[in-house]
């Protein structure tokens, strides 16, 4: 015999842990993507592009990124002369020296490249520059080394005939940096999307229940940005996030002053008569 409770007032209580579990996530979700907003991520992928072109002298240079989806690689950053001519165009996975880098995950200089059939030259005469020397290296996911995330490019090699295996090796340490960037920015968006997923466990309540739920997650998600809780968690995620900038030490006393604050928190009485000691 089932001693559980599964009148509407017990089933009341359930919608209210569900709505506030969800109220919890999406707050959680919406911080992390504001600060993924609010990072400079393409003024630092611009910079990292800029600084490997200043450091392995180069006219032009671009990052590419992979769209998985299209088979397709985009322009996410293009530097010089002809940065606004590339940013619309979409070059096919194995197509040109970027695409078969991205098709192959390994590095790729080129000394002639119009003698070079492996070179897209009818984009580059779409563009209205045709290169002569091309390096170009796999950006490689960190956290999943099987996947190129894209491919960053300079052209014509300054003060030397071609590029050479030292210049790629320092170009391949701005990859690593930019697949950093590029990981980050991921995860701060796939946090979200998860919010998103669990949601699609509502798919195994009874009609009217997920109705009713639903209803309720939408007045939630729609005024979940005037609730003083979440300003109050995106206004701290901002500050935070501003002194981590500044560097390791600073981010490492502003965690221990914000965990001490919390360990003298959870001593006290919450508002309510809810005490929260040992709780993490």
């Amino acid at each position: 015999m089932s001693t559980h409770d599964d009148g509407p007032e017990n089933r009341g209580d359930q919608d209210a842990r569900f709505v506030e579990e969800l109220r919890r996530a999406l707050t959680r979700a919406l911080a992390a993507e504001t600060l993924a907003a609010e990072s400079p991520t393409e003024d630092v992928l611009d910079l990292a592009v800029r600084t490997a072109a200043r450091a392995i002298p180069s006219p032009e240079g671009a990052l590419l990124l992979v769209d998985p989806a299209a088979g397709e690689l985009t322009f996410e950053i293009a530097i010089g002369a002809t940065a606004e001519k590339v940013k619309d165009i979409r070059l096919p996975m194995g197509r040109g020296i970027a695409g078969l880098v991205a098709m192959s995950g390994q590095p790729l200089a080129v000394a002639d490249a119009q003698a070079d059939p492996r070179h897209a030259r009818d984009v580059a005469e779409q563009v209205g520059y045709l290169p002569n020397t091309i390096l170009a290296v796999p950006v490689i996911s960190a956290v999943d080394p099987d996947r190129v995330l894209g491919v960053v490019e300079l052209l014509d090699r300054q003060g030397q005939p071609t590029y050479s295996l030292a210049d790629m090796e320092l170009l391949g340490i701005f990859a690593r940096q930019i697949a950093s960037i590029l990981d980050h920015r991921r995860a701060t968006h796939s946090l979200a999307m998860l919010v998103g997923e669990a949601l699609g466990g509502l798919a195994g309540l009874a009609p009217d229940a997920r109705r009713v739920l639903t209803d309720r997650m939408n007045q939630l998600a729609s005024g979940l940005v005037d609730d003083p809780l979440t300003r109050r968690t995106l206004t701290l995620a901002r500050l935070v996030e501003e002194i981590a900038r500044y560097g390791e030490a600073e981010q490492q006393a502003c965690t221990a002053v914000l965990e001490s604050f919390a360990a003298y928190l959870r001593e006290r009485p919450r508002p309510g008569g809810l005490h929260l000691a040992g709780r993490r």
